[in-house]
């Protein structure tokens, strides 16, 4: 298992529960990228893929501004003009639609697993099944919330639209432009660190390995099949091999001759105290047109948001900071002024496809490798449906879906 991420993780957790021997590497450790930092959603709500017709008419007014919830940073790259290509043509109506059936049916899913999987295994990691409050500060927002609650709807995802006195009802500190949200009632949050911690506990109780500090350096073949993985500090003779490095799975892919199409995607977290904003929200906050979050973590609360497309770039803008905290001020009350210092900021790479949908499948060129990638913005969701399809897999077992539309070979 390449990668330690909550993919990576979930994939070892159920491949242990089959009886199969697992070892996890990672060249720097448990969660040690987006798996840590994110907001904590579990988010069915969540399955409308990033690539559908209305991203394009807000990303031509988005695009080059640095402050802005969607912004490509401009560069020279070969691999990100590909990407943009596919991703406009993915951006269609119909393929929308398609799409987010997919999603709806693997988040629901995983959903279902974490209501499992953190009694059955007493993870401590603060998780609570309470919804989601989507908010909207325009009434252009609104019918757009609406039109995509009716679609989520139809998936099996539950939801109710609110009024502005229903929303206060709700969360009292809603600030007063709010034209109306939406309550999407499949939803839960959680405290990723926490939650990985406990799995990657559970995975070592059960007989399996993680080793950190462990960067693929090269790797053998022979006959279409990986027969060693090659590490800094080690050497492996894997009988099968699943690639779940997030956004560095591609570096790996291209040891192996493949072109995965997957965007590195940054993200930004701010983590505060409930004293810092002055309130507690009783349930996870999506301020839709800033297209960032805010949610409870037991006694600190996260803000979350923006998708940077500006290569392999751990940078921390803070302009995109403050532009986090001005937009969920446009929502709901935070206080005049409030400082945000180096050591509340994180960031993340979230590994993006060109289609939205996530890549879970056999390499067509190498029979023993798996390829788990490409979950975007919504991978602590998908973690366990994608772990339980990746140990069927490797089992040769039936999966309980039809992965044919996430195959990595769509891309050929």
């Amino acid at each position: 298992m390449v990668g330690a991420g909550i993919i990576g993780i979930c994939s070892a957790y159920y491949l242990l529960q089959r009886g199969r021997q697992v070892t996890v590497i990672d060249r720097t450790g448990v969660a040690a990228g987006s798996s840590a930092g994110n907001s904590g959603l579990i988010v069915p709500s969540h399955s409308i893929p990033l690539a559908s017709p209305g991203v394009i008419t807000k990303s031509l007014r988005w695009l080059l501004d640095p402050s802005s919830p969607f912004y490509i940073k401009p560069r020279p790259s070969r691999e990100l003009g590909s990407w943009l290509c596919r991703f406009l043509s993915a951006a269609r109506r119909g393929h929308m639609e398609r799409s987010a059936g997919i999603l709806a049916s693997l988040t629901l899913a995983s959903a279902r697993e974490y209501e499992e999987l953190i009694p059955k295994e007493k993870i401590e990691c603060h998780y609570l099944r309470r919804g989601m409050l989507a908010l909207y500060t325009t009434q252009e927002g609104l019918a757009e919330g609406a039109d995509e609650a009716e679609l989520m709807r139809g998936h099996g995802i539950r939801s109710t639209n609110l009024e502005p006195q229903e929303v206060l009802e709700i969360e009292p500190s809603v600030a007063p432009g709010v034209k109306g949200g939406v309550l999407y009632e499949s939803d839960s949050n959680l405290e990723p660190t926490e939650l990985m911690r406990g799995l990657a506990s559970r995975v070592v109780a059960m007989g399996g390995v993680i080793e950190s500090g462990r960067e693929v350096t090269s790797i053998s073949t022979r006959g279409g099949r990986i027969t060693g993985v090659t590490t800094a500090g080690a050497q492996y003779r894997p009988n099968e091999v699943v690639l779940a490095a997030g956004s560095w799975s591609t570096e790996i892919g291209r040891i192996l001759g493949l072109r995965l199409p997957v965007q590195p995607a940054k993200g930004y977290s701010i983590t505060i105290t409930a004293e810092d904003l002055g309130w507690r929200p009783s349930v996870p906050i999506m301020a839709h047109e800033a297209r960032a979050a805010l949610a409870p973590m037991g006694d600190r609360i996260r803000m979350a948001g923006t998708l940077e497309l500006a290569g392999m770039n751990m940078r921390i803008d803070r302009r995109r900071v403050g532009a986090i905290v001005s937009g969920i001020g446009r929502f709901l009350t935070v206080p005049d002024g409030m400082q945000i210092d180096n050591g509340q900021v994180w960031c993340g790479l979230r590994p993006c496809t060109p289609d939205g949908l996530p890549i879970i499948g056999r390499s067509g060129s190498h029979e023993n490798l798996i390829i788990a990638t490409g979950h975007a913005m919504i991978g602590m969701t998908l973690g366990p449906i994608t772990g339980r399809l990746v140990s069927q897999l490797t089992s040769g077992d039936e999966p309980e879906m039809d992965v044919a539309p996430l195959a990595p070979g769509r891309f050929s």
